[in-house]
C-alpha cells in the first residue's frame, strides 16, 4: 500500500527518488537549522526576565511590558504561519537565511535601545522571525535525515530548545546585580546565536527533496510531492485527518504543561507565599534530568516503541499535574510537578509533534501544515495562559485538574490518530532505493 507522500507508482516513485541528492552531514544540518529552536527557547525565556529587568531600570510601565511581551508572542503565532507556507512556495533555504537576519536586527533592538517604540519594532521582528523560520528549520532537519534517525534529529531541536533556557538561567544569575546590563547580555545573547546561525546557514544547500519537487511541478511529472502542495489539500483525503489530530494533540498537550512550564513560579509567589529565590535555583537542578529524558527518548522515538512511550509520557504528566492537588501546595509538591511533567512531556509534548507533523505530510505541504499547527497551537495556548491566572485565583486546584484534563485529552486524540500506523509516514517512499542510489549534497 503506498502511502500518503508516496509517488504516483514504483516506476515513477524510483526514477524520481535516484535523481534526488542527499546530504552528506545530515546531523550538521540539523545542528545548523536546529539553531532555530535554540534561539526560539533564548527569545521566549530571555524576554520574560529583561523586560522586568527593564522595568526596573529603565522606566517601562506595565502596559508596555504587556506588550512588549504580547508582540512576540504573536509574532510567533503569525510568523509560523506565513514562514512555513514561504518555505513551501520559495524554498527552505531562501526562508531559513531571511528568518535569521530578521532575528538579529531585531534583537539589536532591546540590546542598545531605552526607547519603547523601538523595542517594540525589534521584538515584533524577532517574534515575527523566530515563527516563520522553525516549521522551515524542521522540514529541513526532516528532509535531511534517514528513517532510521529522523525522528532523533527532530527530538534533538528541543535538546536545543532547553540549552537555551538553560544557558539563560545561568546568565541571569552570573548576571544578577548588574543592572540593565544584564537584559542587554542577555539579549545580545540571541543577537550572537543569530550571526553564528545566518553564517553557517549560507553553507547549508537547498533540500534536495524539495528541490525535486520543484522541478517535478514544473516539468509536469504527476507526483504527490510536486501535485499536493495547495492550502487547501490540508483538508482533503489523505491529509485532513492528521492535520486535525496534529492540530488537536499540540494544542492540548502544550496547554495542558503551560502551568508547569510557565506559573510555577507564579503559584509559588501567590499561592504558597514563597519568594523568588526560593523557587528558581532549584530550575538549574531539574534540567539535567530533563536532558536525559530527552536523550532516552531521542534512542527509542524511531522504533515500535514510540506509542507507547507517548502513553507512558502522557500519564507520567497527568499524574505529575494532579501533584499539588492531592497532597497540597507547597515548595516540595510544585517543584515535584515541575519535574514529573517535565518528564511526561519529553514523549508526550511538543517532540513528538514535531516528528509527526513532518512524517504525515508530503515535501511542498510540509512546512505549510507545520506552520498551521504551530499558529493554532500557540493562539491557543495564549488563550489559556491570559486565563490561568484568573483560574489560579479563584481555586489552584481547578486550574491545575484542568491542565491535567486538557493533557489527557490531546495524549488520547495523539493514541487515536496515529497508533498501529493509521496516519502514513510520507518518507517511506525513501525505502524504494538503497541509499548510494542518491547524489551526496553539502
Amino acid at each position: 500500500m503506498n502511502s500518503p507522500g508516496a509517488r504516483g507508482s514504483n516506476t515513477t516513485s524510483i526514477g524520481t527518488i535516484q535523481r534526488v541528492g542527499v546530504y552528506k552531514h545530515p546531523w550538521r544540518v540539523a545542528i545548523i537549522a536546529g539553531l532555530a529552536s535554540f534561539v526560539d527557547g533564548a527569545a521566549l525565556t530571555v524576554n520574560g526576565i529583561a523586560l522586568v529587568i527593564y522595568q526596573q531600570t529603565i522606566g517601562l510601565s506595565a502596559n508596555e511590558v504587556g506588550l512588549l511581551s504580547a508582540v512576540v508572542a504573536a509574532g510567533l503565532a503569525i510568523g509560523a504561519l506565513v514562514g512555513g507556507r514561504l518555505g513551501d512556495l520559495y524554498g527552505r533555504r531562501t526562508v531559513f537565511i531571511v528568518t535569521m537576519l530578521m532575528i538579529a536586527i531585531g534583537a539589536l533592538a532591546p540590546t542598545f535601545s531605552t526607547n519603547f517604540w523601538v523595542l517594540l519594532g525589534g521584538l515584533t521582528l524577532v517574534g515575527l522571525g523566530v515563527g516563520a523560520d522553525l516549521p522551515v528549520s524542521l522540514a529541513t532537519i526532516a528532509e535531511a535525515a534517514k528513517d532510521s534517525n529522523r525522528g532523533k534529529m527532530l527530538v534533538f531541536t528541543q535538546v536545543m530548545w532547553n540549552a537555551a533556557s538553560l544557558t539563560t538561567v545561568i546568565l541571569t544569575t552570573a548576571t544578577s546585580g548588574l543592572g540593565r546590563l544584564s537584559g542587554q547580555i542577555l539579549y545580545g545573547m540571541i543577537v550572537a546565536v543569530a550571526v553564528i546561525g545566518l553564517v553557517l546557514r549560507l553553507t547549508v544547500p537547498e533540500s534536495p527533496l524539495w528541490l525535486q519537487a520543484r522541478e517535478d511541478r514544473r516539468n509536469g511529472v504527476p507526483t504527490v510531492d510536486a501535485d499536493k502542495g495547495r492550502i487547501r489539500d490540508l483538508f482533503q483525503t489523505p491529509y485532513r485527518r492528521p492535520f486535525i489530530v496534529l492540530s488537536s494533540y499540540y494544542a492540548l498537550a502544550l496547554s495542558g504543561s503551560t502551568i508547569v512550564g510557565g506559573f510555577t513560579v507564579y503559584v509559588g509567589v501567590n499561592i504558597v507565599g514563597l519568594e523568588v529565590s526560593d523557587i528558581v535555583p532549584y530550575s538549574l537542578v531539574l534540567f539535567p534530568l530533563a536532558f536525559v529524558a530527552l536523550f532516552l527518548f531521542m534512542k527509542y522515538v524511531d522504533t515500535r516503541f514510540r506509542i507507547p512511550l507517548l502513553l507512558i509520557g502522557g500519564t507520567v504528566l497527568v499524574a505529575g499535574l494532579l501533584i499539588p492537588v492531592v497532597f497540597g501546595f507547597s515548595l516540595v509538591t510544585l517543584l515535584a510537578a515541575l519535574l514529573i511533567c517535565s518528564l511526561g512531556a519529553t514523549s508526550a509534548g511538543e517532540p513528538l509533534a514535531r516528528v509527526w507533523s513532518n512524517e504525515a505530510f508530503p515535501t511542498m505541504l510540509r512546512s505549510t501544515a507545520q506552520g498551521f499547527v504551530f499558529t493554532f497551537g500557540r493562539l491557543l495556548n495564549a488563550g489559556v495562559t491570559a486565563l490561568i491566572p484568573a483560574l489560579i485565583a479563584f481555586n489552584p486546584s481547578v486550574a491545575y485538574v484542568a491542565s491535567a484534563a486538557a493533557a489527557a485529552l490531546g495524549v488520547l486524540i495523539g493514541w487515536v490518530g496515529f497508533r498501529k500506523g493509521r496516519i502514513a509516514n510520507t518518507f517511506e517512499r525513501d525505502q524504494l532505493v538503497a541509499p548510494d542510489a542518491a547524489t551526496p549534497v553539502a
